[in-house]
C-alpha cells in the first residue's frame, strides 16, 4: 500500500471509528499521569452490561459509610446506558456517573481512576500506571477450556494476557480456576502482582434468602416453582449463525412451553443478539429474566437451573438446588471446544433431547446431592466475600482470604523472547519451529510473541508448541500522540530520519513495549525472522537486554521483495542491537554492505536446527490437504503418482517468490518433459505473489506432470517419495528444505549460489550453473546418473548448531 493510501486510509478510521480514536484519547490522558486518589472506575464484559462481580462489589462500595467520598464510573454503551442508570437509581444509588466506553471522558476516567475494577479484559490500548491499583475479578470457573488449550483460537488470548499481566489483583473462585489460568495464560516466569483465592462477590446472593424471599414476593412468585434457563452463546456474531441459533432456540422454546406445569414458569436468559428475535408473548409460561434485576440476583430464587456448558452451574451449585445440563449439540459444541474434564464427571443430570429434559422438569425435587462437588468449586463462597475483598483493597485488611504472591512461582533462569513473524509456510518458520523442538527447557524460559492478527491462519503452529515453551499473542494496535502518529509515518513510510522523528518514535515505542508487555523483564529478545521493521524498532527499546537479530537470506537482496522490510531500521537494529545471527558464515560480507557503522565482531553463525523427529513421524503420515490448501492435483491423484515407481519424481519446497526461480524451473521443465514423459515435477509453497503466475502457466501449457501445492502444513508424505530435491533459487541464506531433504535420503541439486554451495559443496549436493541451461543441465544429470553424494549426519550438525544458539544467549 501506498503512502498516500496510508495516510488516508488512517484518517478515515480516525473520522468514523471511536475505538481508533480512544488510542489517541488515552494516550494524552496516560501520558499526563494525573491520577485521582478519590475515583474508581468499574466495567463488567466489556461495558456490555453492568452485572456479575464487579456490579457486586460496586454495591459493597456504595453501602460503606467510609467509602462514600469516592467517586465512581461505571462504564457502558450507547444500548445499555439508560437501563443502567435506571436500575441503579432503582437502588437509590446517586454518587456515580456512566461513561460511554471509548468516548473521551472513557479513557479520561481510565488513565486516572486509581482503583480499576474489571471482570473480564480492559480495551487494548489501555496501560495500567504504576499507581493505579487494578483489580481483575474473571468471570467464573471454566468447564471449557481457556488460553493456550483452546486448540482452534490459541493466539485470541493476546488482550486477555495483557490485562492479567497489568493487574495487582487477579481473583479466582477455586483452586481449579488458579490452576488452569495460571498454565493457559503462561502467567508463572512473568506475573508480579496477587493471586486472591476468594469465593466470588456475585455468589453472596445466593446466601441471602430474605432478599430472594423479598424478590418472590415483589414478583408474586411465592406459590410458583422457578425455573432458570441459561444456555451459552454458540459460534460467532455471523448474522447466519445468528439466525440458525434463534430457530433452534424458538423450537425447543416451544416444546418446553407445551410441556410445562400451571405452577411452573421458566425465566430465559439469552444473548442479546438472540432475545431480541424472539416475542415472549408467544408463550404462556416463559418469560425472560426481568430487567430490574441483576442476573445472578433473579437467578438466586430459582429452583432449578438448566444450562449447558456455562460456568454459572458452578455458581448455582452454593444453592444447593437441581441443575439440569440441557446439552442437545453437545458433539457439534466440543468438535472444536475442549473441556478440562469430561462433562460425564459433573454430578448433574446431562440431557440431549426433549424427552430426558421433560423427565427431569417433572422431578425437580429428585436429584444427587453434589456436596463432594461444591468441596472442590465452592469451598471460598460465603455471604460476605464481597465485603472481604473490599475491606481488602481499601484497607489493606485480608480477614481470612488466601492470598498468594505471584513472585513465588518465579525460577532464576534467563526469559527469552523470541518474535516469531506471521508462522507462514516458510523456512523460516520451519527453522523456529525446529530450535523451539529442541531448545532445552532446564535452561532458559522462553517465550515466542507474534502478532496476533498475523497468526490466524497458522494457529496449528501455535497449538503445537511444546508445552515448555509459552508464548505472548500481541493484540491492538499502538497508543499514539498525533505528532507520533505523524512521525512514525514519516519515518516508516517516507523514510525521513531526524532528531525530532527519533525523539517521538523513542516514545512511542517505549510505551508500546509497556502496553504489549507491561513490566516484564527479558534477559534476551530475538527478532527471529529478521524482517519486520515495527518490532526491529520495538526490540531497539528494550533497556538491560541482549538484543539479537537474525538474518536468514542475503539482506541486501532482500529489499526489493520484502514489503515489511525497512532498511533504515534494519540498518539501526544491525549497528545497535548487541548480537546478528547469520545461518552461514559468508553472510558476513553481504551484512557489511548494508553500513560502514556495523561492527562485525559481533556476527555470530548460527545454522538452522533440524527437527529430525518430526520430519521422520510426519513423512509417514497419510498424505492430507489442509483447509486453507490448493492444489492442481486432489489427494487421491497425488497418492496415485507418489506410488507409481516407473514415474521419476522432482520436488521444490518454496515459497512462491521470485528470488525462488519456480517460474525458471517449471520452464525448464517443461523442455525436459518432453523428452522425458515418465516424470513428474512438484512444487509447494506456502505464500507468495508468484503462484497465480505459475498456476496460469502450467495450465496454459497443459503441464499436467506438473503438481502445484499452496499452503500444505505436513509436506513431508511428498517429499519422502520423490527422487530428487531440486532447488531452483537465484539468491538463499541456508533453507531448510535442503536438510530436510537430506534427512529422508534425498539427492539435492541446486543452482550454484552464495549460501547452499557453501553448505552443499561439501559432498552433500549437486551444483548446477545459476542459469536456465543449469536447470536443464540438473533434471538430465539427476535423472541418468547415480550423483553419488555424501550422507548427512543430520545429528551431528543439530548438535552443532544447538551449541551455536546456546552461545549466542549466553555469551
Amino acid at each position: 500500500m501506498g503512502s498516500k493510501a496510508v495516510f488516508v486510509k488512517n484518517a478515515k478510521r480516525y473520522l468514523k471509528s471511536p475505538f481508533f480514536r480512544a488510542h489517541f484519547y488515552f494516550t494524552d490522558y496516560y501520558e499526563k499521569g494525573n491520577i485521582k486518589d478519590d475515583e474508581i472506575f468499574f466495567e463488567s464484559y466489556s461495558a456490555n452490561n453492568f452485572s456479575g462481580n464487579v456490579y457486586y462489589l460496586f454495591l459493597e462500595i456504595c453501602k460503606n459509610p467510609e467509602l462514600n467520598h469516592f467517586k465512581k464510573y461505571v462504564a457502558c454503551n450507547k444500548n445499555n446506558k439508560l437501563s443502567i442508570n435506571n436500575k441503579l437509581k432503582s437502588l437509590g444509588i446517586n454518587n456515580y456517573k456512566l461513561v460511554e466506553v471509548h468516548s473521551r471522558e472513557y479513557c479520561k476516567k481510565l488513565a486516572e481512576c486509581k482503583y480499576l475494577f474489571n471482570n473480564s479484559t480492559l480495551p487494548s490500548y489501555f496501560i495500567k500506571n504504576d499507581k493505579q491499583i487494578y483489580i481483575n475479578t474473571w468471570h467464573g470457573t471454566p468447564l471449557k477450556t481457556l488460553g493456550r488449550s483452546i486448540k482452534n483460537t490459541p493466539a485470541e488470548i493476546g488482550n486477555t494476557q495483557r490485562n492479567f499481566f497489568m493487574a495487582d489483583y487477579l481473583l479466582y473462585p477455586n483452586d481449579f480456576t488458579f490452576e488452569h489460568l495460571r498454565e493457559d495464560f503462561m502467567l508463572d516466569q512473568l506475573y508480579s502482582g496477587k493471586y486472591l483465592i476468594s469465593g466470588y462477590p456475585r455468589n453472596d446472593i445466593f446466601y441471602n434468602l430474605d432478599h430472594q424471599n423479598k424478590i418472590r414476593e415483589e414478583l408474586e412468585l411465592k406459590d410458583k416453582e422457578i425455573i432458570c434457563y441459561m444456555p451459552t452463546w454458540r459460534g460467532t456474531m455471523d448474522a447466519k449463525d445468528t439466525k440458525e441459533q434463534l430457530v433452534t432456540i424458538q423450537y425447543y422454546l416451544y416444546q418446553i412451553d407445551k410441556h410445562l406445569k400451571e405452577n411452573q414458569i421458566l425465566y430465559v436468559n439469552l444473548h442479546n443478539f438472540i432475545s431480541e428475535g424472539i416475542d415472549f408473548g408467544d408463550y404462556k409460561n416463559i418469560l425472560p429474566f426481568p430487567k430490574e434485576y441483576e442476573t445472578y440476583e433473579f437467578l438466586s430464587i430459582a429452583d432449578c437451573l438448566i444450562t449447558d456448558y456455562s460456568s454459572v452451574f458452578f455458581d448455582f451449585a452454593n444453592t444447593g438446588r437441581k441443575i439440569i445440563l440441557f446439552a442437545y449439540d453437545k458433539e457439534d459444541y466440543f468438535s472444536l471446544r475442549g473441556t478440562y474434564f469430561p462433562m460425564d464427571e459433573l454430578p448433574f443430570p446431562i440431557v440431549d433431547d426433549l424427552s430426558g429434559l421433560f423427565t427431569e422438569l417433572d422431578n425437580i425435587k429428585h436429584y444427587e446431592d453434589y456436596q463432594k462437588f461444591n468441596d472442590v468449586f465452592c469451598n471460598y463462597d460465603s455471604k460476605d466475600q464481597s465485603r472481604k475483598i473490599i475491606d481488602l483493597i481499601f484497607n489493606d485488611e485480608s480477614s481470612d482470604l488466601r492470598i498468594i504472591d505471584g513472585n513465588i512461582y518465579k525460577n532464576d533462569k534467563k526469559n527469552i523472547l523470541i518474535f516469531a513473524g506471521g508462522l507462514t509456510q516458510n523456512g523460516i518458520t520451519a527453522s523456529l519451529r525446529s530450535l523451539l523442538n529442541n531448545i532445552d527447557g532446564s535452561r532458559y524460559n522462553v517465550f515466542v510473541t507474534f502478532y496476533r492478527n498475523k497468526v490466524k491462519k497458522y494457529n496449528y503452529v501455535i497449538e503445537q508448541l511444546p508445552r515448555n515453551i509459552n508464548y505472548i499473542s500481541m493484540q491492538g494496535q499502538k497508543d499514539y500522540t498525533p505528532i507520533e502518529a505523524i512521525s512514525q509515518f514519516s519515518y516508516m513510510n517516507l523514510n525521513i530520519d531526524n532528531k525530532c522523528i527519533n525523539n517521538n518514535l523513542k516514545k512511542l515505542y517505549r510505551r508500546e513495549m509497556i502496553r504489549s508487555f507491561y513490566h516484564n523483564h527479558f534477559d534476551v529478545a530475538i527478532h527471529f525472522t529478521g524482517y519486520e521493521r515495527h518490532i526491529a524498532y520495538l526490540f531497539l527499546n528494550f533497556e538491560n537486554c541482549k538484543r539479537i537479530i537474525y538474518a536468514h537470506n542475503n539482506m541486501v537482496k532482500e529489499k526489493n521483495t520484502k514489503s515489511n522490510y525497512h532498511i533504515p531500521t534494519i540498518t539501526k537494529a544491525y549497528e545497535q542491537y548487541e548480537r546478528i545471527a547469520v545461518v552461514r558464515s559468508s553472510m558476513v560480507e553481504e551484512i557489511a554492505e548494508i553500513s560502514p557503522k556495523i561492527d562485525l565482531n559481533k556476527i555470530r553463525s548460527v545454522h538452522n536446527v533440524n527437527d529430525i523427529n518430526r520430519i521422520m513421524r510426519d513423512s509417514k503420515k497419510d498424505l492430507r490437504f489442509d483447509i486453507l490448501t490448493e492444489s492442481t492435483h486432489n489427494v487421491d491423484q497425488i497418492n496415485k503418482i507418489l506410488n507409481d515407481n516407473s514415474i521419476f519424481k522432482y520436488i521444490n519446497i518454496a515459497r512462491f517468490s521470485p528470488e525462488k526461480g519456480l517460474m525458471r524451473l517449471v520452464k525448464g521443465y517443461r523442455s525436459f518433459v518432453n523428452d522425458h514423459p515418465d516424470t513428474c515435477l512438484f512444487i509447494i509453497g506456502g505464500y507468495g505473489n508468484d503462484y497465480q503466475e505459475i498456476l496460469d502457466y502450467v495450465l496454459d501449457n497443459k503441464l499436467d506432470k506438473v503438481v502445484l501445492i499452496k499452503s500444505l502444513s505436513n509436506v513431508y508424505p511428498i517429499l519422502s517419495k520423490c527422487d530428487v530435491f531440486f532447488l531452483s533459487s537465484f539468491y538463499e541464506g541456508l533453507p531448510m528444505t535442503i536438510m530436510e531433504a537430506l534427512i529422508l535420503d534425498k539427492p539435492v541439486v541446486c543452482t550454484n549460489i552464495t549460501g547452499p554451495r557453501e553448505f552443499l559443496s561439501q559432498g552433500y549436493g549437486y551444483l548446477v550453473p545459476d542459469s536456465d541451461d543449469g536447470i536443464y543441465q540438473g533434471f538430465e544429470d539427476s535423472y541418468r546418473k547415480d550423483l553419488n553424494l555424501k550422507r548427512f549426519d543430520a545429528e551431528a550438525f543439530n548438535k552443532q548448531a544447538i551449541e551455536e544458539f546456546y552461545s549466542l544467549i549466553d555469551d
